[in-house]
């Protein structure tokens, strides 16, 4: 029988699998190990989404209908609907009995049998039947895997009803981020002949890529809501359009390829021969929704990560003019250049002065976005130390 600890995440209380089992030989947690997937790590994941959602929802009006399909404890769900202000019904779901049994648990003991449904089903199948067994349109999908979502992605835009809002985790970023070519290839039908320091961004910018195709091939057109990477995974908020021709515009539009050019810059380009990608070079944020975001962080006190959030959103807003642009590494750039590396106030400076625009990014301590040209930026480490001066870089 299953040894059970109690814990609290949010406003949920949660019955989990003893961790005391799970304990590598360097005193971390491993959750593969657990009888049924917990990871406390991705707490501020659930935070953001949580965060996400109601900034979502709250701007439509409407009550949660949500499913989150591959759900372990079940402590995404809960969450759910103990902390967005309005849920009409969710359903929260994993094949694994132990883990079907622990939700049904952590569904009773925060008195939510009258709003969520625990369910046991393969999540693809769950996703697919949805509408037919149910007849409800779901507003919110969740699909949180361990490892690659890309199985599941093609039910759960079929689950989703029109507007609705799908959040996708991918933990795979050695594969995303490049440096899994052949696994990528596979699996995500990109390209990536080179693994770069920039992998996060590459990562987001594959899946959303893969997606938009995916999509596409349902007549659904991408909408990108915001975009992160942290830690060690990728998690988007999406929504679609629908029609075959808006599909095929966000094809022609927002597909290209990730150029590598002189001097370590990186920067996006249209569809071409020998392509890195194809990666997606559209939008990675909705203005509107990360305001929404910011804004309810004033009046949410029950996250435990409320200061990481409001860290990691306060750059996404700065970077948010400039996020059509590839974010460039500082690193990467003055090893390629052969310089020591300045500081990203003294580049900041340089190219505000030369009148570009520039922002941080949450991706990278030494990141940064800027519409200034690559024959600005091929050699802006040298530039920059020297406007700096000895010893001020």
């Amino acid at each position: 029988m299953m040894r059970l600890a109690v814990i609290r995440e949010g406003r949920a209380l949660l019955y989990i699998p003893d961790t005391r089992r799970a304990v590598t030989e360097h005193g971390g947690l491993e959750p593969a190990w657990l009888e049924v997937f917990y990871n406390p790590v991705m707490a501020f994941n659930r935070d953001l989404s949580v965060l996400m959602a109601e900034a979502f929802l709250s701007s439509t009006g409407l009550s949660a209908f949500f499913v989150d399909a591959l759900a372990g404890t079940g402590v995404r769900g809960v969450r759910y609907a103990l902390e967005l202000s309005r849920v009409q019904e969710g359903i929260v779901n994993d094949i694994d009995p132990s883990a079907f049994r622990l939700i049904t648990m952590n569904v009773k003991i925060n008195a939510l049998n009258g709003v969520l449904r625990p369910a046991n089903r393969d999540a693809n199948a769950l996703l697919s039947s949805l509408r037919r067994e149910l007849g409800i349109t779901f507003n919110l999908v969740d699909v949180d895997p361990f490892g690659s979502p890309a199985p599941y992605l093609a039910s759960a835009i079929s689950a989703l009803g029109r507007g609705g809002l799908l959040g996708v985790t991918a933990t795979d970023l050695a594969v995303l981020g490049g440096s899994k070519p052949l696994a990528a290839k596979r699996r995500y039908w990109v390209n990536m002949p080179l693994s770069l320091r920039h992998y996060r961004e590459v990562a987001i910018r594959s899946l959303l890529g893969y997606m938009a195709r995916v999509a596409a091939s349902m007549d659904r057109a991408l909408k990108p809501l915001a975009s992160f990477s942290v830690d060690h995974y990728v998690r988007l908020f999406v929504s679609f359009d629908r029609g075959a021709r808006k599909s095929d515009e966000v094809l022609e539009r927002d597909l290209g390829c990730l150029d590598l050019m002189e001097g370590g810059v990186v920067r996006l380009t249209e569809l071409h021969d020998n392509c890195y990608g194809p990666l997606w070079r559209g939008p990675l944020y909705d203005q509107e929704l990360v305001d929404r975001a910011l804004k309810l962080l004033d009046k949410v006190q029950t996250l435990e990560s409320l200061e990481r959030l409001r860290r990691v959103l306060g750059v996404v807003r700065q970077e948010l003019s400039l996020q059509n642009y590839f974010h460039q590494r500082l690193d990467h750039l003055c090893s390629a250049q052969r310089h020591n590396m300045p500081s990203l106030e003294s580049v900041k400076k340089l190219l505000t002065d030369l009148g570009f625009s520039f922002s941080r990014t949450h991706l990278s301590d030494v990141g940064f976005r800027t519409d200034a040209p690559p024959e600005v930026l091929s050699r802006i480490c040298g530039e920059a130390l020297s406007v700096a001066g000895p010893g001020r870089g």
